[in-house]
Parts: structure tokens; sequence; C-alpha cells
């Protein structure tokens, strides 16, 4: 094909790094598209957009490529890459940042950071602000700031007739309530501009290790403490294994436990007093209350699930952390294998939960909890049993969930599970579907009609 109107890098199976290229964050992921456009403008997105839809196959986008089931990388489709698309500018009397479609989270925290500002958004620095963003974006931020689609105002968007306009509440209304949760199957959002908020540069974050045998007391703490707790206080609990670096005793590397991790927005004595108790609940391991940079804190768990390692999720929204659900997740800790495994606890509520739930395509704004359970590994001898433990553990914890789940943690064998985000948004989502994709040349559940 000629690609004199593309100025990017147009890679398919018969160049050298077409292998390279193709690879993504999971290694269970293992699939061939026809082309990776690297593109460098918006120009180049349209260009191969309209080339996916002339040759009748999937354009899709990709910007992180950390989709746990790898739904950056289409089987003959075309990958249209964003990454060289990361700008990212800030107005910061207008408190306003206008993001490429490329960016990665950790570059959108240093940005914003400079200003003292930020939106809500995830721990790890590799993931692509879109992936995240359009699936309804978690973070430590959530209960104050609402989720990251909280805090857009508008996008840009090329569409599946390779046209390129922009949605808000304004424009394109229906469209950008779509985009607000119903993942990327719309078309391929070029720029998001966010809202940011007055946070850091410094402020007060909480670590508690405790032993495994400690788990429904540290449960019971967390689902009462974070009732009562103010919209400043973010958290998060995960089973985990500890790791095997100062300041852990030595004895304790590589064992089960449970793992506390809360954040206070306000650098001060009074959020200092919020976190203590998370320290206090007796026989910690290793723990501490202090003052860091929000970018620090954004940053520590890096790399936790680094690229190349084999992974495998299941996810559940969860309204309590009974006695059972904590017993539950520590024989799962202990039986589910891989050095990279964890069983996650994000705390919803506040902020997320004062948004209406068809205000946006991201429909549970009741839930407590999003407990994601992430297994990985890197032996490929491993895939059979890690794959089975996990199933057998999202199976002992349905009957304490919602029901829904979080569109961001669906993986590649329940892709059907993903209408459960959607809940009664669905038809909705639905004819916005087939208003702007007919074909469904963007792919996704809701298919399209053609």
């Amino acid at each position: 094909m000629a690609t004199h109107d593309f100025s990017g890098a147009w890679i398919d199976s018969t160049h050298d790094g077409f292998d390279n290229a193709r690879r993504c964050w999971n290694a269970m992921i293992d699939r061939h598209p026809a082309v990776i456009a690297h593109c460098d403008t918006v120009e180049d997105v349209q260009y191969a957009v309209r080339h996916a839809a002339e040759k009748g196959i999937k354009a899709i986008a990709r910007c992180g490529g950390h989709s746990v089931s790898g739904a950056s990388l289409p089987a003959e489709g075309i990958v249209v890459d964003l990454a060289r698309l990361n700008r990212i500018e800030v107005d910061p009397g207008k408190q306003i940042a206008r993001v490429a479609g490329g960016a990665l989270l950790g570059d959108l925290d240093a940005t914003t950071q400079e200003y003292g500002l930020a939106v809500t958004a995830g721990v790890e620095p590799s993931t692509g602000v879109g992936g995240l963003t359009l699936g309804g974006g978690i973070g430590f931020l959530a209960r104050k700031l609402g989720l990251t689609i909280d805090s857009l105002e508008r996008m840009e968007i090329v569409l599946a007739n390779g046209n390129v306009v922009e949605a808000s509440e304004h424009n394109h209304p229906d469209l950008f309530w779509a985009l607000r949760g119903g993942g990327g199957q719309f078309g391929i959002v070029t720029r998001f501009d966010f809202a940011l908020h007055p946070i850091g540069p410094q402020i007060m974050v909480a670590q508690a290790f405790y032993p495994l045998d400690n788990a429904r007391n540290v449960m019971d703490f967390l689902d009462r403490y974070m009732s009562e707790a103010s919209d400043e206080i973010g958290a998060v609990a995960a089973f985990m294994k500890v790791p095997p670096i100062a300041p852990f005793p030595a004895e304790c590397h590589g064992k089960p436990c449970v793992a506390l991790v809360l954040s206070h927005t306000e650098d001060s004595d009074i959020g200092r007093r919020a976190l203590t108790p998370a320290i206090e609940l007796g026989n910690m391991i290793c723990g501490f209350v202090d003052s860091q940079s929000y970018q620090q804190f954004q940053r520590a768990f890096a790399d936790a699930s680094p690229k190349g390692g084999r992974y495998y999720w299941k996810s559940h929204f969860f309204n309590d952390l009974s006695g059972d659900v904590a017993d539950i997740l520590a024989g799962g800790i202990q039986t589910i294998p891989g050095e990279y495994t964890q069983l996650f606890i994000e705390v919803m509520g506040g902020a997320v939960s004062r948004v209406s739930p068809d205000a946006t395509a991201f429909a549970n704004r009741s839930a407590r909890y999003n407990l994601g359970i992430s297994t990985g590994w890197a032996a490929p001898q491993l895939d059979q049993q890690a794959i089975s433990e996990t199933r057998s553990l999202f199976e002992k914890l349905k009957p304490h969930s919602d029901g829904s789940v979080y569109l961001n943690y669906v993986d590649r064998d329940e892709i059907g599970r993903a209408a459960l985000a959607f809940g009664p948004n669905l038809d909705r989502l639905k004819q916005v579907k087939n208003q702007y994709d007919p074909a469904n040349l963007f792919g996704g559940m809701l298919g399209g009609a053609g």
C-alpha cells in the first residue's frame, strides 16, 4: 500500500521490527495485526482509520498497550499507535490540561504537578491516559475528585468516516456521554481536555503491612474506617507477598500478607492524625505515616506488574468486606501462583457516588469497593494453574459481589461480561454505537449494526 499521505511509521509483517512492535504489556497476548501505524499527527490517525474502513478491518487505538485483555492488539486489524502523540499542555490559570491521546499517566502527573494541580489517575505510570479514562478511571483521588471521566470537559475524536470532531456537553453530547466510561469503541480519541484541581505537591501517605492471619481484623477496620472517612482520604488494600527488600524483615520476605495504602490530600497534622489508625492495628510487619510528594506516591508501585509478565485478571464490585470475604481472599493469595499476583481492593464512594448513574456511561456509582484479582507470573508452565486458581477464587467471591464489573479490568475470555459494566446504560450505549460506528470499525462488545 502507498503511504505517501502518512507521515508516521507504517509497519507490517515484512518489517524486521514487526514482532517487537506488536508486543504488549501482557505476554499472554500473541496476536498478529495487519499493520501497526505509528501516528505522528491527527491526520495520520485519520489516514489509518480510512484505510481500515476501505479494507474492512478493525482500527484499534493503542496508547500504553496496558490492557490485560490485549484490547489494543487486534488480529488482522490496524493498530493505530498513538504513542508519539503524547504532548501535554497545562493552562494553570484556567486549570485545564490538554492531553494528547498517546500520553501516559506518569507524564500527566509530572506535568500537572509542576503547577500543583492534578486529576484522578491510576498508579502505574506506563498506563495510557486514554485507556484508563475511557473505561472510567479509578485512583487515589477518586473519592475527592470523582473518576477521571468526571473531570473531562471535552475530547477530540476521529470518527469511523475519518472526520475529526470535538465532543463535549454541548457538541455531540451523546458521544461525549458514551465515551465517559463506555471504552474506546466509538472512535479514536486524539485529545482529552481535563479540568485540574489543586493537589500537592506534598500529601500525607500511610502504608501498613500485616501478617495474613490479621486479614479479618484489617478488613473489618477498613470497612469501618472508610465508611466514616472524609473525601480527602483515598485507600487501597492488597493481599500480596511481602517484597524481598528493605525495610521488610528478611524472615517475612515472600510470605503472604495484607497491606493498606492510604493517602490524605492535606500535608498537615490533620492528615497525619487521620491516617495514623491504619498503623495501629497491632502485630504490624512494617509501616509508616509520612509526608510525600504526590508524584512520588503515584509512582510508589510502578512496575509491580512489569511489562512482559503473564497476566490474567478477574474483577468484582463489592459493598462490604465481611469476614467471609477476608477469609476467601486470604485463601486465594496462598493458592494462586505468581510473583506479581495481587488481590487489590480500591475504595470507592465519596465524589464517585455523588454522580448520577446515567450522567455518564459508567453506571455503578454506588459500589463501595472495586476488587481486582490481578494474577501475574513469569513462567509459561504456570499458565494453566494460574488461570484455574484465579477462576476458582472469582467463583468463591461471586456470591458476595453486586454482579457488576469495571470495564478496564475485563479480561480476554469474558468480553461478553463487559455488558455488566454498563447496567441500565447498555441500551443507550448501543444506540450511540450504531449512530457513530454502525460497521463496528472500532470493535468492542457493543457490536454495531453492520
